[in-house]
């Protein structure tokens, strides 16, 4: 083993496969290609003479020596973070925002005009992702998770009181056989956001059908995704008012039923705690609070 360390994008490169156990995935985030990246695992395991991976088809998999070097890399390009950024003024720079894809592009993304006429000092770099922010890791400020709370030390507060009710295409409440009641749901195909599997469960209780069984069920990765498939006539999904307000708006979606569940999980604001004595993310939050509390 040689004495001089490894580069930083190389730790960096190490810490993204073997956190996703895939070369492809680690490459997407670092904006590399799967080859730059496997290079870069074969430099680093041939400097420290070790096996860090199990390559396996497909998909990796950390050896012991990998799962110690990956403790201590985390650890120590945490600390080089936090060491850059003690050297930089608070408040200075953009507001780096990770936010959950399905927030960002039905909230977040419309909304933002506001943000910038308010505080047109303040510039935003956003993040959508679909995995969540380590703030020892990542440049980031403020997240944007779902959940109930709280994430180990991190401050976390909900910013919208979260209500979930079944949505449609109009076709579906007008057509032969409309969608009028919840029963109806039988003949219907269900559709489902991974991320909250158990929600349809709690809305049928709710609803007094516990045991409905629908015609079919699909699941979606992603709540646009899910919406679109809804408006495109494929089914029914679940959805709260600020996340398809504008689809419902315009039309391309409607409620068919009155029915409303309030949500056990919600959408909150993390970040760290000493990050609450800086202005931009006081504003970012306050702005956050008054326009989802307006029902914007």
């Amino acid at each position: 083993m040689r004495d001089d360390l490894p580069p930083t994008d190389v730790l960096r490169a190490f810490a993204r496969s073997a956190e996703t156990l895939s070369f492809k995935d680690a490459a997407v985030e670092l904006n590399l290609s799967p080859s730059a990246v496997s290079r870069q695992i074969q430099a680093l395991e041939a400097h420290l003479g070790v096996v860090l991976f199990r390559r396996l088809n497909p998909g990796l998999e950390l050896t012991d020596q990998g799962r110690r070097y990956l403790e201590t890399v985390r650890r120590v390009l945490g600390e080089l973070r936090r060491a850059q950024e003690g050297l930089t003024v608070p408040g200075s720079g953009p507001l780096r925002v990770s936010a959950l894809e399905s927030f960002t592009e039905s909230w977040l993304i419309p909304h933002l005009a506001d943000f910038e006429r308010r505080h047109s000092g303040i510039e935003l770099q956003v993040e959508a992702t679909l995995r969540y922010a380590d703030f020892d890791r990542d440049p980031v400020d403020v997240a944007i998770r779902f959940g109930t709370g709280p994430w180990g030390d991190l401050h976390s507060e909900p910013i919208v009181d979260l209500t979930y009710f079944p949505v449609c295409s109009p076709a579906l409440v007008t057509g032969d056989s409309p969608l009028v009641e919840p029963a109806g749901l039988r003949s219907q195909t269900l559709i489902r956001v991974s991320q909250t599997p158990d929600s349809w469960s709690v809305w049928l209780r709710a609803a007094g059908l516990p045991d409905l069984e629908p015609r079919r069920t699909v699941t979606y990765d992603h709540l646009a995704i899910a919406l679109s498939a809804a408006e495109a006539g494929r089914g029914v999904a679940l959805a709260s008012e600020f996340l398809c307000a504008q689809r419902l708006a315009a039309g391309r979606l409607v409620a068919p039923f009155d029915l409303r569940v309030r949500s056990a999980a919600t959408y909150h604001l993390v970040c760290r705690p000493e990050s609450l004595d800086d202005p931009r993310v006081v504003a970012f939050r306050d702005w956050l609070v008054d326009a989802l509390g307006d029902g914007r």
